[in-house]
């Protein structure tokens, strides 16, 4: 039975209240954490002014003008869910990729396991191409699927399905190659293609100062699950993007731990 904690006249306060206050108030803070910077934002505001307006009028007893809202509200759902979609599914990643990492912590804390982390020879491959194109300012940048279908969203580019190698990462971003532009996709512990196009972000939270190719990837990591990193050809700095947010200027450390988490 709920443990009842207040009572003022009508109204009636158990615990499970506070709960359900509290859950709300995360789901709102993630969505805007999604939304934040886009149109969509604009129009979930709406949305909830408009839900806010139906239970004000239900209260007060206006069934005519309630049943109208109502009839928008259910329209408008449906159509949220068709709109947001791409930020829906970013919002259910989220969800589940930050309850698999805290539930791994939690079962190896409680077994008293320490994982050790082995850097394989791709990783090494790819840590030492990418600190070599940072020290020429070769810009480069290399999109990391696990269980993503990137076919989905990135298009374009040369078939490689080729090993991941040191040599081959700095040939393909080289200034003189034909296959430079665009991105390398990393699929299977292999190098799948290159010189693919990947959607561009629109958000406006990003930097004034980060061009296309940091936008295409916060653009690839808003709509699936993969990870992106990146070469700054002004600057020579190494940047990482992960589920639309964007980690600029890591270092050599960071890049590698990032690696063996990711890749």
């Amino acid at each position: 039975m709920p443990t009842l904690l207040f009572n003022i006249g009508f109204l009636k306060i158990e615990i499970w209240d506070f709960f359900d206050v509290f859950i709300v108030g995360v789901m709102l803070y993630q969505l805007y954490r999604l939304l934040r910077g886009s149109i969509a934002l604009n129009i979930f505001v709406g949305m909830m002014l408009l839900f806010m307006s139906y239970q004000v009028f239900k209260a007060l007893g206006m069934d005519l003008l309630s049943s109208i809202l109502y009839q928008f509200i259910n329209i408008g759902f449906v159509s949220l869910i068709i709109i947001f979609q791409p930020e829906v599914r970013r919002f259910l990643l989220l969800l589940g990729n930050s309850t698999l990492r805290q539930r791994d912590s939690v079962w190896n804390r409680l077994l008293g396991r320490k994982v050790d982390e082995v850097a394989g020879p791709e990783i090494d491959e790819v840590r030492r191409a990418f600190l070599k194109m940072a020290g020429s300012k070769t810009g480069a940048l290399m999109v990391v699927t696990k269980d993503a279908d990137p076919d989905t969203i990135i298009t374009g580019g040369t078939p490689l399905n080729a090993d991941i190698s040191y040599g081959l990462l700095v040939s393909i971003f080289h200034k003189e190659s034909p296959l430079h532009d665009g991105a390398v996709v990393v699929q299977n512990g292999s190098i799948s293609r290159a010189s693919a196009i990947l959607p561009v972000s629109e958000s406006t939270d990003l930097p004034k100062s980060v061009g296309l190719r940091h936008r295409a990837a916060v653009g690839v990591t808003e709509k699936i699950d993969v990870t992106c990193f990146i070469v700054s050809e002004e600057t020579g700095r190494i940047s990482f993007a992960r589920a639309g947010e964007l980690e600029q200027g890591i270092s050599e450390t960071r890049l590698r731990e990032l690696l063996l988490e990711y890749m």
